[in-house]
C-alpha cells in the first residue's frame, strides 16, 4: 500500500480536502478588497484621533473636486456648461451640495472678487475653475461610477474635467488592487506551477504541490476570516506569499527525495518518509524565521502593516503544516524521475572553490549600496501611485498643479487664549492665511477669515461686529457654514489648506512642521492637525520605522536561531553576515534609484529577507549533515552546497518566475513589490551560495618560507 496507494490512498483524501477548502472559501470568505479613507489607521493611533477630533468639532462633509480647463472661464459658453456639470453631479444620490462658479458667487465677476470664492472655485492662472462636490460617505464604489459616466459624456477638448479627492483616490487605489488580485496572483500561481511542471516533469509531483500551496492558501484565508480579518491594501497579496512559503518547503522535501533516491534506489518504498525526516528539522526552523519576520510588522502601529504581519504569521504556520502532512502522501504515490533541468549541474570541482574575490566583491558591493539605505524614501507623493501618461495620474497632476491634491487641517487658537471673535484676531488670522498662502508646498487656503471677508462684501456690514457675523453664519438659513471654520466659543478656528505634492522636497511630516512654525510666529498655537495629507505622512513615518524596528527584532530573534542551527561562534556569525548583505542590497539598492517605498510595496523585504533565511537553514543542515558523516572544515561546506544547491537556486528561480509577472501591472506600487523581490532573489543565491560558505567554512592558505 506504500508503494501503490489503492483508489482511497491518502492523496486523494488530500485532494478532497483541497476542493473541500475551495468550497468554504468560495462560500464564506469575502475576497474582494477592503480600502477606505481610514484603512491604513486603526481607531487607537493619535494622529488618526485628531483627525476624527477635527471632524467632529468642525463638521464638513467629504469633498470631491472637478477641475475643468479651457481657454476662456470667463465665457458664456464655459459656464452654461458648468451649470449643465453641477446640475448633473446633483443628480448623484450621495451629493449633499454642490459649488460651482454657477452655484455660490452671483457670477464670474463676483468670484473672482471675493475673498472665499476664488479661493474654492478658480485656479490661480485663472486656466480652471472648480466644481466642489460635497458628499456622503455611502457606497462609494457606485458613486464614483456616477461621477465618471458624468465625466465621460460632458468632457471636451475645451472643456476637460479632471477629477481629484480622496474618495476618488481611494477608489482607485481599491480597483488596481482588485484588479492585481484577479489576474496578477492567479497568473503567478501559473507560473509557479509550469515552472514545477517543467523542472520535476511528474504530474502526481505536481498535482501534490499544487495541491498543498493551494490547501495553505485557502485555509489561511479562511482562519484569516474566522479571526475577523478582510483582504486589504497589503493583505491582498497575502495569498501569493503563503503560496511561496509553502512551495519554498516542498521544493526543498522533493530535491531531498531525488537525492535520497539516487543514494537509496527509487524504489525504496521509504523515500517520502525520508527525505521528510530531512527537510523537516531546516523548515521548522525556517517557519519560525518566518514567523518572526512577520511577527515583527505586529509591533508597528500602522493597521495594514499588523494586518499583514497577523496574516503572514498564521500563514506561515499553515504553510509547514500543509507541507508535511498533505505533500508526504503524493511523494509516496510518485516515482522520482531525472529530468534535463533538475540534472543540470555545473562540473564536480565548481563546489570546492572558495570564489573569494567573488565573495569579497558581494560585500563590499553590498556596503556601497547600503549607504543608500539614508536615502529611501517612504513617504512618496500621492502621484507615485499612479503610473504616468494615464488619464488619471494626468488628472490628478493637473489638480496638483492647479492648487493642490491633498488636504490638511490645521486648528489654531490664540497664544493667550482670546477670543477670535474681535477686529484685532481678525487681522492676525489674516496675516496667518497670506503666510501659509507664501509657503511653497501651500495652495490655495480657506479658513474663517476668508469666510469674514466674503460676509464684509454684504451691504451695511459694517455696523455688525464678527462677533454678530459669525453668529449669524451659524444659523440654518446661512447652512451653518460658520460650525464648519470656528467652534462655538469662538476660541479656535479651522485653516484647510490644499497641499501640492508636485515638487515636494521634504517629508510631509517637516512640511506640517514648518506649518506649525508659522502658526506661532503669527501669535497663534496650533491646536490640532489633521487631513489625508498629515495621515499620509505619518503613514510614511510608520513604513519607514517598521523597516527599521522589523529588521532589528528580526536580527537580534535570528542571532539565536543561527546559534541553534550552526552550533558555532564562527558559523552564527557568518549567518549573520550573509542575511544581512540581502536587506543592505535591496534597501540601498532602492534608495539609491530613487525607487518609492510606499507602503504597498513595502512588505518585498520581509519576503526575500524569508527566503534568504529558509535558503542559509537548510544549507547549513546540510552542512550539519556531512559533518555527522566524518566529513569536517571545508569539505563539510563543499559536501552541504553540493547537496542543496538545487533547491536553492531552482527555488528562486519558482519564485522569480511568478513576481516576474508583477513587474507587468498597471499599478506602480505592484510593480516595485515585484522588482524588489526579484533583486532580493538574486542577492539571496549570490549569499548563500557564496558568501556564508566562505564566512563559515574556509581555511585561510598560508605559503610556507623556503
Amino acid at each position: 500500500m506504500v508503494k501503490r496507494p489503492g483508489l482511497f490512498g491518502a492523496h486523494w483524501w488530500m485532494l478532497a480536502l483541497t476542493a473541500v477548502l475551495f468550497a468554504l472559501v468560495a462560500a464564506f470568505v469575502d475576497l474582494r478588497p477592503k480600502v477606505d479613507e481610514n484603512f491604513f489607521f486603526s481607531t487607537g493611533d493619535p494622529q488618526f484621533r485628531q483627525t476624527k477630533k477635527i471632524e467632529k468639532q468642525f463638521p464638513s462633509p467629504t469633498e470631491m473636486i472637478f477641475a475643468v480647463s479651457s481657454r476662456d472661464i470667463s465665457s458664456p459658453r464655459y459656464l452654461a456648461r458648468i451649470q449643465r456639470l453641477s446640475q448633473a453631479l446633483k443628480g448623484i444620490d450621495a451629493v449633499t451640495t454642490v459649488k460651482s462658479l454657477t452655484d455660490g458667487p452671483k457670477d464670474f465677476a463676483d468670484a473672482a472678487a471675493s475673498p472665499f470664492w476664488h479661493r474654492l472655485l478658480i485656479a490661480p492662472d485663472r486656466k480652471s475653475s472648480n466644481v466642489v462636490v460635497f458628499m456622503e460617505n455611502k457606497d462609494p464604489e457606485k458613486t464614483i461610477k456616477g461621477f465618471e459616466r458624468i465625466v465621460h459624456e460632458l468632457d471636451e477638448n475645451d472643456f476637460r474635467i479632471h477629477i481629484a479627492g480622496p474618495p476618488y483616490v481611494v477608489e482607485m487605489i481599491r480597483r488596481s488592487l482588485a484588479h492585481d488580485f484577479r489576474y496578477f496572483s492567479l497568473t503567478a500561481v501559473v507560473l509557479f506551477s509550469l515552472t514545477m511542471a517543467a523542472m520535476f516533469r511528474s504530474v502526481r509531483v505536481f498535482v501534490g504541490m499544487l495541491a498543498t500551496c493551494s490547501c495553505a492558501v485557502l485555509l489561511t484565508l479562511l482562519l484569516q476570516s474566522i479571526f475577523g480579518g478582510r483582504i486589504g491594501v497589503l493583505t491582498v497579496n497575502l495569498g501569493t506569499i503563503v503560496f511561496v512559503v509553502a512551495l519554498s518547503h516542498l521544493v526543498y522535501m522533493t530535491f531531498n527525495w531525488q537525492t535520497l533516491a539516487r543514494r537509496l534506489g527509487k524504489e525504496s518504498g521509504e523515500l517520502a518518509m525520508a527525505a521528510l525526516r530531512m527537510t523537516v528539522p531546516a523548515s521548522f526552523w525556517s517557519m519560525v524565521c518566518a514567523s518572526l519576520g512577520f511577527g515583527s510588522l505586529l509591533l508597528v502601529e500602522a493597521k495594514p502593516l499588523r494586518e499583514l504581519g497577523f496574516g503572514g504569521v498564521l500563514g506561515s504556520i499553515v504553510a509547514f503544516v500543509c507541507a508535511y502532512v498533505i505533500y508526504p502522501p503524493f511523494l509516496r504515490w510518485a516515482v522520482p524521475h531525472k529530468t534535463k533541468i533538475a540534472e543540470i549541474a555545473p562540473p564536480r570541482k565548481f563546489w570546492t572553490h572558495r570564489y573569494a574575490l567573488l565573495s569579497l566583491g558581494i560585500i563590499l558591493a553590498s556596503a556601497a549600496l547600503g549607504f543608500g539605505v539614508t536615502k529611501i524614501d517612504t513617504d512618496p507623493s500621492l502621484l507615485d501611485y499612479f503610473k504616468p501618461d494615464q488619464e488619471l495620474r494626468d488628472g490628478l497632476e493637473y489638480v496638483d498643479r492647479s492648487g493642490g491634491s491633498n488636504l490638511l487641517q490645521i486648528v489654531v487658537a490664540s497664544a493667550d487664549g482670546s477670543p477670535l471673535n474681535t477686529d484685532a484676531a481678525y487681522e492676525r488670522m489674516w496675516g496667518l492665511q497670506k503666510a501659509f498662502e507664501a509657503y511653497k508646498d501651500v495652495g490655495p487656503v480657506i479658513s474663517l477669515p476668508t469666510l469674514l471677508a466674503e460676509a464684509d462684501r454684504t451691504p451695511f456690514s459694517f455696523f455688525f461686529s464678527y462677533e454678530t457675523i459669525m453668529r449669524k453664519l451659524e444659523e440654518p438659513q446661512h447652512a451653518r457654514v460658520a460650525k464648519s471654520f470656528v467652534n462655538a466659543k469662538h476660541t479656535e478656528a479651522v485653516f484647510v489648506l490644499r497641499m501640492i505634492e508636485t515638487g515636494r522636497d521634504k517629508y510631509r511630516l517637516d512640511v506640517v512642521d514648518d506649518l506649525r512654525a508659522i502658526v506661532r510666529k503669527h501669535g497663534f498655537k496650533p491646536v490640532l492637525v489633521g487631513g489625508i495629507y498629515y495621515l499620509e505622512g505619518r503613514l510614511g513615518q510608520l513604513v519607514a520605522s517598521s523597516l527599521v524596528t522589523g529588521l532589528f527584532w528580526l536580527n537580534v530573534l535570528f542571532v539565536a536561531i543561527a546559534w541553534v542551527v550552526a552550533r558555532s561562534i564562527r558559523g552564527t556569525l557568518a549567518m549573520i553576515v550573509s542575511l544581512s548583505l540581502v536587506p543592505l542590497c535591496m534597501l540601498g539598492g532602492i534608495g539609491w534609484l530613487h525607487v518609492p517605498m510606499d507602503i504597498i510595496s513595502s512588505p518585498a523585504t520581509n519576503v526575500c529577507i524569508g527566503i534568504a533565511i529558509d535558503s542559509m537553514i537548510h544549507l547549513v543542515f546540510g552542512v550539519r549533515r556531512a559533518q555527522r558523516d566524518g566529513v569536517k572544515g571545508w569539505d563539510a561546506w563543499v559536501a552541504g552546497r553540493r547537496e542543496q544547491w538545487r533547491g536553492i537556486v531552482y527555488s528562486d528561480v519558482i519564485f522569480a518566475a511568478g513576481f516576474a509577472i508583477f513587474v507587468l501591472s498597471d499599478f506602480p506600487p505592484t510593480q516595485r513589490f515585484g522588482l524588489v523581490v526579484l533583486a532580493g532573489l538574486i542577492i539571496d543565491i549570490l549569499a548563500n551560495l557564496f558568501v556564508l560558505p566562505l564566512l563559515g567554512g574556509a581555511t585561510l592558505k598560508v605559503r610556507s618560507k623556503g
